[in-house]
């Protein structure tokens, strides 16, 4: 199969440096894309200045994030501003079908970024774009890979769908069962997080040994390993491990809740529960119930009801701390009735592992088609 050098067919926008001194969350002036909204092609920062309108985006126009991983996606949050370390593909050729390209981009970044990888800050150049050589078939050829992809991808759309449904049927569970956490309907006993759970905060981190499954010890836990595709509800693997326990603040047991604790990462709301004993760095912090009043089960459902940005202290830079957390009101049931929830929610996660394990088959079977699409073998 032919191919060419994607310079040759494409139109590259880099972002422009917005001053972060206009930028807000209140919905003033218009979105502004980072590095960070790529890939959920959405923003809740703002940008309130002037502005020229070569930087202004649409749905659906190409991005990819330049720093990092380097993520590509279609934009889908509306008319917005392109920020610095983000840039816009656009074919500009007759002999490119944009969706084509679309689907071929994420495999050709992966290879850049794998090359990178022992860099301590991976970047992308507008040049190393332009160097990729990309397979070139007619255009008619083309459409019908990015056809087929397409079809693919509606596939496991529709899966990720009725995922995100059963995740959102657990937290109507909760309400069907205890009532509004905040109006508390049935009248339920108020007392105060700090009165029926411990506080992890998190330490400097110990020297450790790369995690490949070790069943004893403890997982060293950082931010970053939250964002592991095994770790999206429960914590079962970090990236390094001790057989040694920390300090006695940062090293938490299983059956907590773990969440980040300061900065930016607050706002990504992640809280996982953690299956074995961990060590927390300094930006994680991790909340143990009193077992005897308090089940794991009910915690987690309660904190699923709040962002952990509402409760955030900190001007600049947004932290959690235990007396953010300690006076937190909680109504809370009979424990019959919060291990009545924790039965009802493992069958949901029964429910949820099935479909999980289909998915993982589709993503499987996409990766397959897409890798087969650019040799020639659709």
């Amino acid at each position: 199969m032919r191919t060419a050098r994607l310079g040759k067919h494409v139109e590259i926008l880099s972002g422009f440096a917005f001053k972060s001194g206009q930028f807000n969350l209140d919905g003033r002036g218009l979105p502004l894309v980072r590095i960070r909204d790529v890939k959920p092609a959405r923003s809740d920062t703002y940008y309130e200045g002037e502005y020229d309108e070569r930087f202004v985006l649409s749905d659906g126009d190409l991005l990819v994030g330049m720093d990092g991983e380097f993520n590509s996606a279609r934009w889908k949050g509306g008319r917005a501003l392109l920020n610095q370390r983000v840039c816009r593909i656009r074919s500009a050729s007759a002999s490119l079908d944009e969706q084509y390209l679309f689907w071929f981009l994420p495999k050709a970044l992966k290879d850049i970024e794998d090359k990178s990888n022992f860099v301590t800050v991976k970047h992308l150049s507008s040049k190393q774009i332009n160097d990729i050589q990309i397979p070139l078939p007619p255009l008619d050829e083309q459409k019908r890979i990015a056809a087929i992809l397409d079809q693919a991808d509606e596939l496991r759309c529709k899966r990720q769908r009725t995922i995100d449904r059963l995740n959102e049927l657990g937290q109507a569970i909760f309400h069907e069962m205890f009532g509004d956490p905040k109006s508390n309907p049935r009248d339920l006993p108020w007392v105060s997080l700090g009165e029926i759970a411990d506080f992890y905060s998190g330490n400097s981190l110990p020297e450790g040994e790369v995690f490949t499954g070790q069943l004893d010890g403890h997982l060293l836990l950082k931010v970053s390993d939250l964002n592991h595709e095994l770790n999206q509800q429960n914590i079962v693997c970090a990236a390094t491990w001790s057989p040694s326990p920390g300090s006695r603040a940062g090293t938490c047991p299983r059956n907590a809740l773990v969440f980040p604790k300061r900065g930016g990462a607050i706002g990504t709301n992640k809280k996982r529960w953690l299956k074995r004993s961990a060590i927390l760095d300094p930006n994680l912090m991790g909340v143990y119930p009193n077992e005897d009043r308090l089940t794991m089960s009910f915690l987690n459902g309660w904190f699923q009801t709040f962002n952990l940005s509402d409760i955030a202290s900190g001007s600049s830079v947004p932290q959690l701390n235990k007396q953010d957390l300690a006076p937190l009101r909680i109504a809370l049931p009979p424990i019959a009735e919060q291990l009545e929830y924790g039965r009802r929610m493992e069958a949901l996660a029964d429910t949820r592992q099935g479909y999980g394990r289909a998915m993982d088959c589709l993503s499987r079977l996409f990766s397959s088609l897409q890798h087969r699409a650019f040799q020639g073998g659709l």
